[in-house]
């Protein structure tokens, strides 16, 4: 079997089965590794009708290993048989109660010298291919990407919560999201970047509304669509949502807000630290920057705090967890009045 490159996406109907190398937030490979030690590939057939992309990658690493995959990225295609890698992490609550093989984690190189040593010849060659097109990636296929992935998933969700990303109902939100609100510190704009339906920008107005305070939500997104989406769901609010890219999106009358938020994980890893000061840019002065990093639970990822301190940035003025929870998922800098940047 010889996986041959492709660099656009197959029909959802056109792949009979995936070969997925899951990668982790370290930038290690997972693969199954069974009772007596042999390793393999998470590979699987695609059930009647099930969309390859939207559903077979979600599906087959979750039931294999409990991976939830937040990105996927095609490598290449022999005949009706796709290989792809995953980006995400490892979710103990996602994992079966008996898996028939345990997750392993490999650095490329050597879990192509295990799958060569067992005989997998077409195993070890994908993972070549693999961390080829990993070193290879560029910022132009992460946004794509996310394009293709995060917005006909959005938009084809049946609850608000579903179409800003979220699997749980209000409730949950709530829980996992209202810390975000418990740090707007006084009246105010708010502008998310990265707002996808505008849940965020509503949710943030709602439940700041309950402490006696009155904001008012603005937010941008890469994609058109989610976009649109959220101008019908929050009309009152259209001409507050714009497309754009988080990373480099400027109001067209250069105002800035006095909270600014933002998702580490809507940008390339190596361009985080780049959203950050992107982000404290569009804060007021006097403002506040929220830097959110939603990290699983039992991952294997550092939260925010961590996060920040690797790319060299001052301790933040806050940390918080979600409402209920211990591992902080939120930080924020305080921009002085003076408008001087935080020390780095």
């Amino acid at each position: 079997m010889t996986f041959l490159p492709i660099d656009a996406d197959p029909a959802p109907d056109a792949v009979a089965r995936l070969t997925i190398v899951p990668v982790l937030p370290d930038g290690t490979f997972a693969a199954l590794v069974e009772g007596d030690g042999r390793v393999r590939l998470v590979t699987g057939d695609m059930r009647p009708g099930e969309d390859w992309l939207l559903e077979g990658t979600l599906r087959l690493p979750k039931e294999a290993a409990g991976f939830r995959r937040q990105r996927v990225h095609v490598v290449g295609i022999d005949a009706d048989h796709l290989l792809v890698w995953v980006d995400g992490d490892v979710r103990p609550d996602l994992r079966p109660p008996a898996p028939a093989a345990e997750l392993g984690v490999f650095a490329p190189e050597e879990l192509s010298r295990r799958l060569a040593a067992q005989g997998d010849d077409d195993g070890a060659r994908a993972v070549v291919q693999v961390a080829a097109s990993r070193a290879g990636d560029t910022d132009e296929a992460y946004f794509a990407d996310a394009m293709r992935l995060l917005a006909p998933a959005y938009l084809a969700a049946t609850t608000a919560q579903g179409g800003s990303g979220f699997g749980g109902d209000a409730d949950a939100w709530a829980r996992r999201r209202g810390q975000i609100a418990d740090a707007v510190p006084a009246d105010g704009t708010f502008l998310d970047l990265g707002c996808a339906n505008g849940l965020l920008m509503e949710s943030v107005a709602a439940w700041t509304a309950a402490r006696g305070l009155r904001v008012e939500p603005y937010g941008v997104d890469l994609s058109p669509e989610l976009v649109e989406l959220a101008r019908r769901r929050l009309p009152h609010w259209a001409d507050r949502l714009a497309v754009g890219n988080a990373l480099d999106w400027t109001p067209a009358d250069g105002r800035r807000f006095d909270v600014v938020h933002v998702l580490l994980d809507c940008v390339p890893r190596d361009r985080r630290r780049e959203l950050v000061d992107h982000g404290r840019a569009l804060v007021e002065p006097g403002g506040r920057l929220l830097v959110s990093h939603y990290i699983a639970r039992g991952g294997t990822e550092p939260h925010v705090g961590v996060q920040l301190a690797a790319m060299g940035l001052a301790e933040p003025d806050g940390l918080a967890p979600e409402r209920g929870g211990d591992v902080p998922m939120l930080a924020w800098y305080d921009r002085p009045d003076d408008g001087a940047a935080p020390a780095r």
